[in-house]
């Protein structure tokens, strides 16, 4: 070999062990998120149930053929009955936990993130112990916070998305919304992210498109336009309105005044959920169904500071802890993992039981049982293993300021995280709005903050400045390398890093990724 000329070393950037030494944070991590879902799998087998909600989807499942095209959980558990077990749908709900985390570490490399920062946005959701009980639940969380994460992905991976990905957008939107009704947040977040800066109508058209599509195979399948978009019935509403309703000068037809509390007005109970469940509610009175929407709607006319102030009180304590009533702290159990979740009989409210071991809509049946290894372990990690609601504030704060940070350039950044932190805001308000405070309902929201305020930060740091390299040399055709024997790796500039369109170079701007514009 010639003296001087430079070699090409084993073990670089592009074999297996480079990639685990550039992606060591995200390995180490993701190690132990897949470790903690096959410790939850152990522990609670074959799927941890939710009392009320999960047989509903079971039994909607049995349906079928006649069950509505809008229950998508239930198609989802249809699709997995041959296996004679619910354990296969948990299994593809952890997956999917674990592929968000991928997914916003991916980003945020493609953002020009560094390895550490995108390990950090996505360390919540791989790692928290209410994320990985609620993967174990048959409920709706996983796949209403994957739809949508998969939407928001799809209009952010390029800064011009394309008609495919636009449609697709639209149709994961439309599927978190029909899976839970506070998708409309992200449905209408992402409609404005390709509205505001306005580059042709094919992108949102197709986004549209795609809404239009899903909503007319529900409505196909509902045969109104209220059932296609999940809105039968207003008893949460309800439940919502009733805690706050100050009869005493409200002014209501008299089939009304009997949807009316019979607490005084301070000593009402700490759940909306109560008025909607309890045998003692109210609710029972209704002539019509009907009637609980006008009773929401009227309270919400003639109480609407009332109704701003318990808003605005219940979604604040996503972001700051606060003393849980004790029929709160009951709920919340169930989001929490538990040293036996099988002995249920002696308090079957506040201790969640597991499914039966085939594919029924009962759960399994009560008995007393020892905890096991993997159970006490999860208990005593779901202590400490949960994103604090500070940290919740510090990453919407962030991504806040990191928007608003007035620096020129880094405009697409700006959109990014304005619409991460819109989605995961809403999420969390939209659910106190029209139901409830349940931790339940603010953990999608897990999904986005994270990378909300990573993008901000990318928009806080200040730009380094470029430092002087020696000329790289060329080894073989197409082959650059630095004279010091490495791939030549040479930072992006600040707008490829940020995802920006450089109009000198023509780069798309997509960091190391980025090809030249064509055509």
């Amino acid at each position: 070999m010639p003296a001087g000329r430079p070699t090409v070393r084993g073990g670089g950037p592009s074999s297996v062990p480079g990639l685990l030494r550039r992606h060591l944070g995200l390995v180490v991590v993701l190690a132990a998120g897949l470790a903690l879902r096959i410790t939850a799998m152990v522990a609670y087998p074959p799927a941890l149930w939710f009392q009320g909600d999960s047989g509903a989807y079971l039994r909607r499942a049995d349906e079928w053929p006649a069950m509505p095209a809008r229950w998508t959980y239930p198609w989802l558990l249809k699709g997995f009955e041959w296996t004679g077990t619910v354990a296969p749908v948990v299994a593809l709900q952890h997956l999917a936990g674990l592929a968000l985390g991928v997914a916003a570490y991916l980003l945020l490399r493609r953002l020009g993130g560094g390895a550490w920062l995108a390990t950090l946005a996505a360390a919540p959701v791989l790692l928290d112990a209410t994320q990985v009980t609620l993967e174990q639940y048959l409920l709706t969380e996983t796949l209403f916070t994957g739809a949508l994460a998969v939407a928001v992905l799809l209009l952010v991976r390029r800064e011009r998305p394309g008609t495919l990905a636009a449609a697709g957008a639209g149709l994961a939107a439309a599927l978190g919304m029909v899976t839970r009704p506070t998708g409309v947040v992200a449905l209408a977040a992402l409609l404005l992210f390709l509205l505001l800066p306005w580059r042709g109508w094919r992108a949102p058209a197709a986004y549209l498109l795609g809404v239009a599509a899903l909503f007319a195979i529900a409505f196909a399948g509902t045969g109104s336009v209220r059932g296609a978009l999940g809105l039968e019935g207003g008893k949460f509403l309800y439940g919502r309105t009733a805690q706050i309703a100050d009869c005493d000068r409200l002014e209501l037809r008299p089939g009304l005044r009997k949807l009316c509390p019979r607490q005084p007005l301070h000593q009402r109970p700490a759940r909306p959920d109560w008025f909607i469940w309890n045998r003692d509610s109210p609710i029972h009175e209704a002539e019509r169904p009907e009637d609980l929407d006008k009773f929401a709607r009227e309270v919400l006319r003639q109480q609407p500071g009332d109704y701003l102030a318990a808003v605005a009180s219940d979604a604040a304590r996503y972001f700051w802890p606060a003393r849980l009533a004790p029929s709160e702290v009951c709920l919340a159990n169930w989001w929490r993992p538990q040293l036996s979740p099988s002995d249920w009989a002696a308090d079957p409210d506040c201790v969640p039981r597991t499914a039966s071991p085939d594919h029924r809509w009962e759960p399994a049946p009560s008995r007393d049982t020892e905890p096991n290894a993997a159970s006490r372990f999860l208990h005593a990690y779901g202590r400490y293993g949960v994103t604090p609601a500070p940290v919740l504030a510090g990453m919407l704060l962030t991504a806040l300021a990191g928007a608003g940070w007035p620096r020129r350039g880094r405009a697409r950044l700006r959109g990014i995280a304005l619409l991460y932190a819109g989605i995961g805001l809403g999420i969390m308000v939209f659910s106190v709005a029209t139901s409830m405070f349940d931790h339940r309902y603010g953990l999608p929201a897990l999904a986005f903050l994270p990378i909300a305020a990573a993008v901000g930060w990318l928009r806080l740091r200040p730009t380094p400045h470029p430092t002087a390299r020696p000329a790289p040399t060329e080894d073989g055709p197409g082959r650059v390398v630095s004279t010091d024997g490495g791939p030549d790796r040479s930072a992006p500039n600040t707008e490829e890093g940020s995802g920006e369109h450089d109009e000198r170079s023509g780069d798309r701007g997509h960091g190391a990724a980025a090809v030249p514009e064509r055509g």
